[in-house]
């Protein structure tokens, strides 16, 4: 049998390093103190604040690829004047000029944003505009402007942790690891959806971490299985823009693949809880967890919460009281 502690141990072990929450933290205050600064960008220019994993503390470590240490995402949201008058491709197109004079080389147009590569950081930077108490980001694909609401996905986070005696973040992580290593190929569900499936889901009146897993596991199971029989993909609401669907965007047969490796790793994670030999439940759970899945805890028995995690966690992640105004950005591929 496994205890609540080797869990604990685990996701101390997937928190992202402090070397990589300082170069998160490095990379998007220059660039966003660059576009604030911009000879034309800043005349539509109005706020900027972080969103996604990093902002949420929902982040797990980057994974190596080819012996090399994947580069951490940051998603850095650009509040603008525009208006739905413009068109979605000119205001991305304008936000690329603007990054390109900052100093950034490598850049890509995505659908809503734009990927800037760093040599450390990879940053998807978002330009959207206000409307009522939500906001719009462009969609070059759509040609018009889709409702999204960044800063109410990240109070959801913090409710729904707390709701959960702060055990939702860290469910998330260990679902977000165990995706990692059985569906790194596959493109969705990732991500926010992932949260939103752990949120959905998850026991709140459960403590243990390994029920909690199993639990989780099983619960989407036992919910999408007409979805997968039928071909079709599940509505889970945006907690963020009701009426939403946060697999709006998941093909049929990626939902497909990822429930079917949901299922099998259910019955194997219920196998790995129930065997009461320790060598024969770690072998299972390391098949379910991979292999940076604890041998036996490493500390001392504690109470299970968020505050057992590395505390820097997200630390460098949030805005200075003021703007930092470098010469030039460093850093970049």
């Amino acid at each position: 049998m496994t205890t609540q502690q080797q869990f604990v141990d685990l996701l101390s072990d997937i928190e992202p390093s402090q070397t990589t929450v300082d170069a998160c933290s490095r990379a998007h205050a220059t660039l966003r103190a660059g576009l604030a600064t911009h000879k034309e960008f800043s005349k539509v220019h109005v706020e900027t604040f972080l969103s996604g994993s990093y902002k949420r503390r929902t982040a797990i470590r980057p994974r190596l690829v080819s012996g090399g240490l994947q580069r951490p995402d940051v998603d850095v949201i650009v509040v603008t004047n525009h208006t739905q008058d413009d068109k979605p491709s000119v205001v991305l197109d304008a936000m690329h000029d603007a990054l390109d004079d900052a100093g950034y080389s490598s850049l890509k147009i995505n659908r809503r944003s734009i990927a800037v590569t760093l040599a450390g950081v990879d940053m998807d930077v978002v330009p959207i505009i206000e409307d009522g108490d939500g906001y719009l980001i462009p969609d070059v694909k759509l040609e018009s402007w889709i409702a999204t609401n960044p800063p109410a996905h990240t109070q959801w986070t913090i409710d729904t942790n707390k709701a959960a005696g702060a055990r939702f973040k860290p469910l998330v992580k260990m679902f977000k690891w165990w995706r990692r290593e059985h569906l790194s190929d596959l493109t969705r569900p990732k991500g926010f959806i992932l949260e939103c499936l752990v949120a959905e889901h998850m026991n709140y009146d459960q403590a243990n971490y390994e029920s909690l897993f199993v639990e989780l596991l099983e619960g989407i199971r036992d919910t999408y299985r007409l979805e997968f029989l039928l071909g079709t993909v599940p509505f889970v609401e945006d907690p963020g823009v009701p009426g939403n669907n946060v697999f709006s965007n998941v093909t049929a047969e990626e939902f497909k693949t990822f429930y079917a490796k949901v299922e099998d790793q259910a019955r194997l994670a219920r196998r790995a809880k129930n065997e009461s030999d320790d060598a024969e439940a770690l072998k299972l759970w390391r098949e379910v967890m991979g292999p940076r899945f604890p041998a036996s805890a490493k500390r001392s028995d504690r109470g299970a919460s968020d505050s057992l995690l590395r505390p820097a966690v997200g630390a460098g992640l949030t805005f200075p009281a003021a703007p930092v105004y470098p010469n030039k950005p460093a850093g970049f591929a």
